[in-house]
């Protein structure tokens, strides 16, 4: 195997089993992006192929599929300004983290914020992954991610922990849009 990903670092072999590139690097944190922050090439190596496959890996290594991340979250007890599985989470910080994890970049963890960051549009073209927000453009009260067949995962103030609720009918006049 020419190439080989561990936590931090994406690495490739020579012929030789010799490394002969590195790239070290810094997942998203909070509203980080993604950092590299070190990269090494043998002096004669020659190759954007081999670049470019390396920031791949990098990239698939920190995007995981929205139901593992739906469910390493579920339970998870609400804490507020929390925004990571030790602290607890907060609305915001359950969105924030969830993007974080699927999306591979660092994303707001303020719901006003996170609203300015994608493009709007209504609840019948929502796909999994798309942040639903409630209430008013100035003023959204509640929101969560779409988790597909009427669901979407949130902060449930009542049991103070991660849930997964149904889109309710009597909410939507309060629907400010889906987000993608």
């Amino acid at each position: 195997m020419p190439f080989k990903i561990e936590p931090g670092r994406v690495i490739h072999f020579n012929d030789y089993e010799v490394i002969d590139a590195e790239i070290l690097f810094e997942p998203p944190l909070a509203d980080k992006p993604v950092e590299i922050t070190a990269s090494t090439f043998a002096r004669k190596m020659t190759g954007a192929r081999i670049q470019r496959t390396m920031l791949q890996m990098i990239m698939e290594s920190l995007c995981v599929p929205l139901r593992s991340v739906v469910n390493d979250v579920l339970g998870v007890p609400y804490q507020k300004e929390g925004n990571s599985l030790e602290s607890g989470f907060d609305t915001a910080g359950l969105i924030q983290y969830i993007f974080n994890r699927v999306e591979g970049t660092g994303f707001p963890n303020e719901i006003s914020n996170q609203m300015k960051a994608v493009a709007q549009l209504p609840i019948n073209e929502t796909q999994p992954g798309d942040l639903l927000v409630w209430g008013t453009a100035a003023l959204p009260t509640t929101a969560g991610i779409y988790i597909g067949g009427g669901k979407y995962i949130t902060v449930d103030m009542l049991s103070e922990k991660v849930v997964i609720k149904y889109i309710s009918r009597k909410w939507l006049p309060d629907f400010v849009g889906a987000i993608r």
